[in-house]
């Protein structure tokens, strides 16, 4: 399943971009031409980021499962 693997890149990805989103200190961040709050900005991340590592440790867990039986 190459498909749990790109949840863990999502997963790897949300926490660099909410690490980094600490270091400036802007109130702001623009994202696709929009100016969100820094806080939305990483209240979002943090849910994909989240989202994503459910979805990886379902897998791994439905993954392991089939290989017992």
């Amino acid at each position: 399943m190459k498909n749990k693997y790109w949840d863990l890149l999502f997963v790897f990805i949300g926490v660099i971009n909410i690490a980094l989103s600490f270091r400036g200190n802007e109130d702001f961040e623009v994202v696709f031409g929009y100016e969100l709050n820094i806080w939305i900005y990483r209240a979002i991340w943090a849910f994909i980021t989240i989202g994503c590592y459910l979805s990886y440790s379902k897998k791994k867990d439905f993954e392991s499962e089939a290989k017992d039986k």
